[in-house]
């Protein structure tokens, strides 16, 4: 083991055993295949704010939040209290609640575009409905994504228009209703909705990195050609605006899927949209069941946090501390003379290692990175990981996602840890 490894064994023990009992009980030893490291993952215990601390009380400022859903911290008082309340209530009552009238009703008053929706229990049944719904809608069965986008993991998402389907257990058929294009090539899409009438909707990833122009065009296109647009707004909602990037370009789609901040932290999500639209779901239409379809909890949650979203700038907040964040690692980087820069739009940032990037454009990427790709190769990237948990980062080290609990302390304090991890990763002769 390198010395960086030797350093990470030491201040994990107990994460260890957990580790290896783990193998024995779950595929691959995970429960999702983000958390999956060598030598082996770091087990939580807590969160508060923008803090965590591991099994072996070692503690952290907090860069994955919740893969992205807590904006507003860890263990929020609001949150926590507006959940325990709700513990006392019943956790489902198979009803309908006075909690998701009023769920739905802050999503509705949030998002423009959202006339009517309906709850699910996660982002990927999220975009599994609105491809459903626009489909019925429609009466056509195609759905086009962009190459390298990421909407779940649903069959239909998972889609690449290659045999590595038939490898990830999707069959053919399910592949002839899926069409990918290249991403942010507006022409390219017109060639496929010129050529066709099968199309029931093109999805967009809407936290992608992509050109306001581009976002603009492609409302545009979708209408001209009478082709459904979806925003998957499930990283992106609440995060980008109080609207998500619908709300920060002025761009309506006809369908939106949310999650993630939607439920407050809690499971959740939800399709919403054009009422035409989404009313194919009910009866004589789409059959839509869902034990955990709006449940009590966490509705309470995703209630409280929105009405945070509503009241507060939230928003304005985790994108400040986004742009200290990346203009303490551009001064870094620069300092050690390591080509790259930190980028990215919003509250995530971005590092590049390696690969140019105009740091000055919230809207570029590195040279040669499509969609989906990360700019640093992937023995930096694993060994760089483990140098900054080494240094109290919990965090990918090429994405960074942001909180409004982050303060001014936390983020200097996350730029001298990020430098001590590349001083590592360079001493191992890496970069």
């Amino acid at each position: 083991m390198s010395s960086i490894e030797d350093r990470f064994v030491e201040l994990h023990p107990e994460s260890k055993p957990l580790a290896e009992k783990a193998m024995g009980l779950f595929a691959d030893g995970v429960t999702h295949e983000r958390r999956s490291m060598s030598p082996y993952p770091v087990y939580m215990e807590r969160g508060v704010g923008p803090r965590k601390w591991d099994v072996d009380g070692n503690e952290y400022i907090d860069y994955k939040t919740g893969h992205g859903s807590m904006i507003l911290g860890q263990a929020h008082p609001a949150i926590v209290e507006a959940v325990q309340s709700q513990m006392t209530k019943g956790t489902h009552l198979s009803s309908g609640t006075r909690l998701e009238v009023e769920w739905a009703e802050a999503v509705i008053r949030l998002v423009p575009s959202v006339e009517k929706l309906r709850f699910v229990a996660s982002g990927t049944e999220a975009l599994m409905m609105a491809f459903k719904m626009a489909r019925v809608f429609s009466g056509k069965e195609k759905i086009v994504k962009f190459a390298g986008a990421f909407h779940g993991w649903s069959d239909p998402a998972y889609v690449t228009d290659t045999e590595t389907d038939r490898e990830y257990g999707i069959p053919r058929g399910t592949s002839e209703t899926v069409i990918n294009t290249p991403a942010h090539d507006l022409d390219a899409l017109d060639e496929i909705l010129v050529g066709r009438d099968d199309v029931a909707a093109v999805v967009f990833q809407a936290n992608d990195i992509a050109p306001p122009e581009f976002i603009e065009g492609l409302r545009e296109l979708t209408t001209s050609h009478g082709v459904l647009l979806i925003f998957d707004e499930v990283v992106s909602g609440f995060r980008w605006s109080n609207a998500g990037c619908q709300g920060r370009y002025g761009v309506s789609p006809d369908l939106s899927t949310f999650a993630k901040i939607l439920a407050g932290g809690l499971p959740g999500g939800c399709v919403g949209g054009r009422a035409d639209v989404v009313d194919t779901v009910g009866e004589g239409g789409i059959k839509h069941p869902g034990t955990f379809n709006a449940n009590p909890l966490s509705a309470a949650a995703g209630k409280a946090a929105l009405g945070i979203v509503e009241r507060d700038p939230i928003v304005e907040t985790a994108d400040k501390q986004a742009d200290r964040l990346k203009a303490g690692i551009n001064k870094v980087l620069q300092s050690m003379e390591i080509p790259g820069g930190a980028y990215g739009f919003s509250s995530i940032a971005m590092v590049s290692l390696g690969t140019p990037v105009d740091i000055d454009d919230p809207h570029a990427v590195p040279a040669g990175v499509e969609q989906g790709g990360r700019p640093v190769s992937t023995e930096v990237l694993d060994k760089l990981q483990l140098a900054i948990i080494n240094e109290g980062l919990w965090t990918d080290p090429a994405s960074m996602i942001l909180s409004a609990s982050h303060s001014d302390a936390d983020i200097d304090a996350t730029v001298s840890a990020y430098e001590a991890g590349l001083h590592a990763v360079r001493a191992a002769g890496l970069i």
